[in-house]
């Protein structure tokens, strides 16, 4: 996730975050470390890392046969590393509740640098057989444009991930709990039919936020991809889901493939 590193942002990780843990099954607990040293990286992010000025701030999330790891990554300012005392907090990073809550942690970065913060988190032996299954490597693609952009892998992630994260954007947007629960299966509809004719090996969305709205690019599709994705929302006699719930869809050119843009605004 690539997303303007303001507060109200940290939230918008959060929720993208107990999408995937939801998925893995693991305890309330251990959901509450996870967000918590995740939200300590991000706040560092938002306050330290731009010098109150808006910047990118990075999320990576990599599932994996034994462990979680978050990658939390700036370009800003950059922080000399260096190892905690106790009760001191370097640059607002709180790194000693990070180093606490993880199971292991990589502080990289210098001036100029930028900062970038590695978390592994146990998964206790709970992971799931798909996670085996899910790609390792990816074909290089360019992102869809957005204020946000999310990728994430086809497969038992992307429905929830995606799903949380639209609420939420939904709900800053002003929409009614009927508009976020559309939103939502605008994202459900995505998740199992973009994976057919998608290029690269992850779902990509990039969304900006005007008033009252919502832009969502999907992409890049392999050339007839958008239409079919329309055409594969259809539910017996009625129209697609992706029709009857979007204000207006188009597809658009990129230099990798064909972009569905869709715009979400609140049901009348």
């Amino acid at each position: 996730m690539i997303l303007p590193s303001r507060a109200d942002n940290v939230a918008v990780v959060r929720q993208a975050l107990a999408g995937a843990i939801e998925v893995l099954g693991l305890n309330e607990s251990r959901l509450l470390d996870i967000n918590t040293a995740v939200s300590e990286a991000c706040n560092n992010v938002v306050v330290h890392a731009y010098e109150g000025e808006e910047g990118p701030l990075e999320v990576n999330l990599c599932v994996q046969d034994s462990d979680l790891e978050v990658i939390v990554r700036d370009h800003g300012v950059g922080i000399r590393p260096r190892a905690p005392e106790p009760g001191l907090e370097v640059q607002g990073l709180g790194l000693s509740l990070i180093q606490t809550l993880s199971d292991r942690v990589e502080f990289m970065g210098g001036i100029s640098q930028g900062t970038e913060v590695r978390m592994a988190f146990s998964l206790n032996g709970q992971s799931e057989s798909w996670v085996q299954n899910l790609p390792t490597e990816t074909e290089e693609v360019r992102r869809p444009p957005g204020e946000l952009v999310i990728s994430v892998s086809a497969g038992p992630l992307a429905a929830p991930v995606l799903g949380r994260v639209i609420a939420m954007l939904a709900a800053r947007a002003n929409f009614s709990l009927e508009g976020i629960s559309e939103a939502q299966l605008v994202t459900d509809s995505l998740a199992a039919n973009v994976p057919r004719v998608l290029i690269g090996g992850q779902i990509q969305l990039g969304v900006d936020t005007p008033p009252e709205e919502l832009l969502v690019r999907v992409g890049p599709l392999e050339e007839g991809g958008a239409g079919r994705i329309m055409d594969a929302s259809a539910l017996a006699e009625l129209p697609p889901v992706l029709e009857r719930l979007t204000k207006d869809h188009r597809i658009e050119g990129s230099p990798d493939g064909e972009l569905l843009c869709l715009t979400l605004v609140n049901p009348h």
